[in-house]
This record gives C-alpha cells, structure tokens and sequence, in this order.
C-alpha cells in the first residue's frame, strides 16, 4: 500500500471514529447545589465526599436517569457532552426533569397547568476550559418580562440541625440564615430570613463537600409559581408560568416539546443575541427562590440531557419554538408590563381568568 493511500486510510478511520464518539452520554464537571431537603441524597454524600466524588457520583445518576436536586436558589449542574452541541435548525437539546401536573387543580381542574413545575434555567458555554468559558443565559418566555437579571443572594452554614420551632411541620424555624438583594422597578432592594427544616428530611441541608461558612449565587431569578389553595398552608400548586411557557428546566412535562432547548435563545449578560455556532458546556440552575409550606423550597431536579441532532431524522423534521421577542424593559415586573395579556398577583399569566383581580397592562382589574 502507497504511503499516499495510508494516509486516506488514516483520515477516514479517524473520521469514523470521531462520528462514533459522539453519544448521548455527559460528563458532570460542577455540582454546586444550593442548600434544600434532598442534598446530601440526590445523589448521596457524607462527611469525606469531595467535590469530584459528587460530580461521578451526578455522572451516574443522570447516565441511570436518576434525579440530580439542585437545593434551592442558584444551585447549580454544569456537564459537557463528548462532543459540541451544534446550534442547527430548531431545538437543541432536550433536558429533562421531575414536573407534573396536578390531579384534580380547585380552580383549574384537569385543564390545569399546576402541579409540581420547579423552574431552572439554562446557560451554555462556549470554550475549551469550564473555567474559562464565556456564558450565555438561554432567553426563557420570562426573560424579557417577569425575570429579575440581578438577583444575588448569600446562605450561611447552619450552627444546629433542630431547634425552635413552631411552623408547620418544621423541626427547626430558623434554620439556614439567607441575605439577598436585587434590583425592582429601578430601585436597590435587600431581604433577609431563614430557610426553616421540615421533619420529613433529617439531614443536613448544607451540601457536605463545599468548604466556607457561606455560599454566595447570583444571577437571574424568575418569578414564584407557587400557589396555596387551602390557604392553611396544606395544599400548595405551581404552575407552569403560561401553556405556552418555555426556556426552563423541570417546568413542563418531559415528553413535550417544551422540555427542549434553542441554542438561538442564547443572550449575553447585556441581554442581547448572540449567535453562535455551537456549545460546549450546559448549565442547568435553579432560578426560582420561593418556599411552599410543608412541600419545603421550590428546587429544580435534573434527569437528563440529550443533544436531539443526535436521533436519527430529528433535523427532517425539529422541533421549532418561536420565542418572544424583546420589549426593551429592563428588569421589569408584573406591575409594569404592558404587552395586554393578564396576570394574576404571582405574576403568573393567566389566559383564562375567573372572577377576582389581576394585573393587565401594568394597572389592577377587577373580573367580575
């Protein structure tokens, strides 16, 4: 054989087998979990684990199909696939979580869009280094209207596992001591309370393998979705944020189309496009920080990744999503939306309202 021929040879045999490469399998390189009742369990840790122990172990989990629990506010998974993800006609990837809907919703029924949807959102990476990457927010059906751009907020360790307690189902009120602040309707704002630990999870809530008395988040913060329909506190439902709403991990069902991604959302930290070619890192965090009572906090789950131009015929026939476009509000709220769809007091949009008062373009109605 010619050395001419063993060269193609040679090219061919590595194309095949960089085609052969790519596979639906991904690699977690950051488990950073906000404190909540299931860290420390999804998946398990205990007092020696490492950072790098946590991110086999959320390796396996997600390659089993098992649940990763990102805690409460800002808690996040960073993964990378073998291969880059290609920003191609329509949706990208799909990313799948733990939402359902509610059995039998008192004000919605079985037409509901409530049940358990616990919103995180997604930011891709572009680089050779995790470390070093440039990132990019995927622009959800709530960015450019409800979602608050520059939410940071602090948690400290806790000093006692139980303590005084009169809540509800709470073994402990003041357990995780919490500081945030953010920016509303053109003004500072700061807050400050304590996440409280409920008696159905008696470990601790402080991931055990991050070092620091504190853990520090910050980013965009989407709206609550959490409604308490008894009003005691014993019944609570979160709602997806319209039928339509999409962007957001563990906010719809798994099977449909709104559990895939568009590469083409991509926004940068100024919220404006940016096209790019490809993707090399994702990451999922949980954008909403709201507490439910007994349910505990709203935190998202992750189960899966999958990159769709992956499955034979998808790009014949993608799945396309049209996003929203830009109103050019920066950092606004229910109350200064002016786009004529109504909202109710949470912020969340209804499209089929009943008697009571709701938000439209910017001002209170009354629905008789």
């Amino acid at each position: 054989m010619t050395t001419k021929r063993k060269l193609m040879l040679s090219a061919f045999t590595c194309m095949a087998l960089g085609m052969y490469a790519q596979s639906q399998d991904v690699t977690v390189l950051q488990l950073h979990p906000a404190p909540g009742q299931f860290v420390n369990t999804l998946p398990e840790a205990n007092s020696e684990s490492t950072h790098e122990d946590m991110c086999a172990k959320a390796t396996e989990s997600l390659r089993n199909g098992e649940l990763i629990h990102l805690g409460t506010y800002g808690g996040y998974v960073t993964v990378q696939f073998d291969h880059p993800v290609k920003n191609l006609r329509g949706s990208d990837l799909r990313i799948t979580g733990n939402g359902f809907y509610a059995n039998a919703d008192p004000v919605y029924g079985q037409e509901t869009i409530g049940g358990s949807f616990e919103p995180g959102i997604v930011y891709v990476g572009v680089g050779n280094d995790v470390e070093t990457a440039q990132w990019y927010e995927l622009a959800g059906s709530e960015y450019y209207t409800t979602e608050i751009h520059d939410f940071s907020i602090t948690y400290h360790k806790p000093t006692a596992e139980e303590g005084e307690h009169k809540q509800f189902c709470s073994v402990y009120d003041n357990y995780i001591k919490w500081e945030a602040t953010w920016t509303e309707n053109g003004e500072r704002r700061d807050s400050t309370g304590y996440h409280i630990k409920n008696s159905f999870h008696k470990q601790t809530y402080w991931p055990l393998w991050e070092k620091g008395e504190t853990l520090t988040f910050s980013g965009g913060k989407l709206p609550n979705n959490g409604i308490d329909r008894s009003g005691k506190g014993t019944y609570w439902v979160l709602y997806r944020y319209a039928p339509d709403a999409y962007g957001y991990v563990d906010a719809s069902l798994n099977t449909d189309d709104y559990s895939t991604f568009d590469i083409d959302w991509a926004v940068d930290k100024d919220g404006k496009h940016v096209d790019l070619e490809e993707i090399n890192f994702v990451k999922v965090v949980c954008g909403i920080f709201q507490y439910c009572g007994w349910l505990g906090e709203t935190s998202t789950e992750v189960a899966g990744f999958q990159d769709l131009h992956l499955i034979e015929g998808y790009d014949d026939n993608p799945i396309i999503i049209t996003p929203k476009q830009p109103t050019g509000i920066s950092n606004p709220t229910v109350s200064s939306k002016k786009d004529g769809y109504i909202y109710d007091l949470t912020g969340r949009r209804v499209t089929s309202p009943s008697r009571g008062i709701y938000i439209k373009n910017g001002r209170k109605i009354y629905i008789k």
